[in-house]
């Protein structure tokens, strides 16, 4: 086979190819800004990217989970995932839990958990992290795991601290 020993491509120079290139944007300004005014009809989505509907939001609910997300209590505030998750001397959450002190790491700051540092036990997941890194985590407003996204504390009693907290 082999490469064949013509090149069909054109060769342009460099200033060409700008004045080319200004005058494509010139004339997308124009008929856009036509368009604005209802003086012409709008480009259609393939003529150019730019006018190309947006994708859809992936993340988005359906209107049916919308609504019911809305209607559901607001998720307890700081102090009241700090009150729920004590915190407790690592030594202690290893011993309750009867497991060997293997080396572990707070995921926030990435520093090792060592058996006198003060951590919060999530109650959901059960993942440990320093008592300072996980407050400054729930006071950015933040009411899951950093590590795997569960929520904070159990679904049970966050409806139970929302409901007093929306009383008062």
């Amino acid at each position: 086979m082999g490469f064949p020993s013509v090149c069909y491509c054109v060769i342009l120079p460099q200033p060409l190819i700008l004045v080319l290139q200004l005058l494509d944007f010139l004339r997308h300004v124009v008929l856009l800004g036509l368009s604005s005014l209802g003086l012409a009809a709008p480009p259609a989505a393939d003529d150019h990217p730019a006018y190309a509907a947006p994708p859809p939001d992936l993340w988005a609910l359906p209107p049916s989970l919308q609504q019911a997300a809305a209607a559901a209590l607001p998720p307890p505030g700081p102090a009241a995932i700090k009150a729920r998750l004590p915190a407790v001397r690592y030594s202690d959450l290893l011993r309750s839990r009867h497991a060997a002190a293997a080396p572990a790491a707070c995921a926030v700051c990435l520093c090792a958990l060592e058996a006198r540092h003060r951590v919060r036990e999530l109650g959901n997941c059960e993942h440990a992290f320093h008592k300072a890194c996980i407050d400054k985590w729930v006071d950015k407003g933040q009411a899951t795991c950093p590590l795997c996204r569960a929520l904070l504390l159990p679904a049970a009693a966050a409806d139970d601290d929302a409901a007093s907290s929306s009383s008062f």
